[in-house]
């Protein structure tokens, strides 16, 4: 009885031993693309896609411009809203293909990780249907290198169709609106003008390396400016102010 009681003592020391020592089972690898980079944009996506649960490995260049020729930003639009769309499309598949920024959920039946889906509730995606044009393209590789900051994080571009004419009208801090931002491009402001109309205040930009736009100074005038002769005068019932209530021409 006692060397029985010694064996038994003997191998439950030698298993509190095994497992006092026993390696540690490896963390389960990271969900979806994982991509570590704020300033360089991830090199594919992971897209459901809906219609047969399959999830995709898509170019992210080539997932930008199909989700804009899907209707999200069609070739119709000036090219500055094109521009800010492009780039707000950019940053809100980079922002969910970052690591840490995985949605709980987003995992195919077969268990397979995934970054975003094809429609609405993410971004609509029909590369089927949509081929986009050199007009998108262009546009898309205009911003290419930059991403946006707010209060110096890099954060998730919304935007939406949006029911106001007038630029700026409907700005809300988060969301860029195409309709409005469209007057905006009418009006002579540049993508990287509306996208500050629609994102700021504490908009900052970020450029990988090599891709920030060259800044070029003016032109020097290269004649001085002709002058009116002495003694000439405007063209008469040209007042040289407005009238009350007119506003006169900038």
């Amino acid at each position: 009885m006692i060397a029985r009681l010694a064996t038994i003592m003997v191998a439950m020391v030698m298993l509190v031993a095994l497992v006092g020592v026993a390696t540690p089972a490896p963390a389960s690898a990271a969900c979806g693309t994982a991509w570590k980079s704020k300033v360089e944009p991830p090199e594919d996506i992971l897209v459901y896609r809906t219609g047969t649960g399959v999830v995709e490995k898509v170019g992210f260049k080539r997932y930008v411009a199909v989700v804009m020729a899907s209707g999200e930003w069609p070739s119709s639009l000036p090219v500055a809203t094109l521009e800010a769309g492009a780039q707000a499309t950019k940053q809100y598949g980079w922002y969910y293909a970052l690591e840490g920024n995985h949605r709980d959920g987003n995992v195919n039946a077969n268990g397979k990780c995934y970054d975003v889906r094809d429609d609405s509730q993410d971004q609509v995606y029909r590369p089927e249907s949509s081929e986009p044009t050199d007009k998108q393209k262009d546009a898309r590789d205009a911003l290419w290198g930059l991403s946006l900051r707010k209060n110096d994080k890099f954060f998730l571009t919304g935007y939406r169709q949006g029911s106001s004419a007038k630029c700026g009208a409907d700005a809300d801090e988060w969301k860029l609106y195409a309709t409005s931002a469209t007057d905006c491009a009418n009006h002579g402001l540049d993508s990287i003008e509306i996208l500050h109309t629609y994102y700021s205040p504490k908009l900052t930009k970020t450029w990988a390396e090599g891709t920030e736009p060259e800044v070029t100074d003016e032109p020097e005038q290269s004649a001085e400016p002709e002058t009116e002769s002495e003694g000439s005068a405007p063209p008469e019932g040209d007042p040289a102010e407005p009238a009350d209530g007119e506003a006169s021409e900038d």
